[in-house]
């Protein structure tokens, strides 16, 4: 995601694809940064909510793996459930099968979730599920998760229950 002079990008896409595999441009400076943090909101509320869904599910007795098939044959299906679910067990390769480790961390997400929420205020859009989103984030980080993945959410979500 890259803002800025749309012939400058041109001539440095060669370069930016070694970074990674889908480059685009988004327009003038500052969209390619729009972009990311539009992106990386999402992907907290998707995450949060994965994690809830499947702490519910496995507390109504559901086993996560088979839960995690059914949701990913279903219209709950996202990025967060089919591809880097965040319980333990139900796949491997990602950091849920690994502690946590590894992955983007917590402290990363909730500074994005923050650039979100200044841009939000700044522009004065309501992003109610990004707030609560930034505030899960920022607890997590102060209660010990800032450097495991953020996936680490179902954990923390589960841990907070026993309170």
């Amino acid at each position: 995601m890259v803002g800025g002079v749309e012939q400058e990008f041109d001539a440095a896409k060669e370069l930016l694809t070694c970074m990674g595999a889908n480059v685009v441009y988004c327009g003038e400076v500052g969209t390619g940064q729009a972009a990311k943090i539009c992106n990386n909101m999402l992907l907290a509320i998707g995450m949060i909510g994965t994690a809830e869904t499947m702490n519910l599910g496995i507390r109504l007795g559901l086993d996560p793996k088979l839960l995690a098939k059914i949701l990913n044959m279903s219209s709950g299906r996202c990025w967060s459930s089919d591809t880097y679910n965040p319980v333990p067990g139900v796949m491997e390769g990602v950091p849920s099968a690994n502690n946590y480790q590894g992955g983007f961390g917590t402290t990363l997400m909730a500074k994005d979730l923050g650039l979100a929420q200044d841009s939000a205020t700044n522009t004065k859009t309501p992003t109610p599920l990004g707030s609560l989103s930034h505030q899960i984030y920022r607890i997590m980080c102060a209660k010990g998760y800032a450097q495991k993945d953020f996936s680490s959410v179902f954990q923390f979500l589960r841990e907070e229950e026993n309170l």
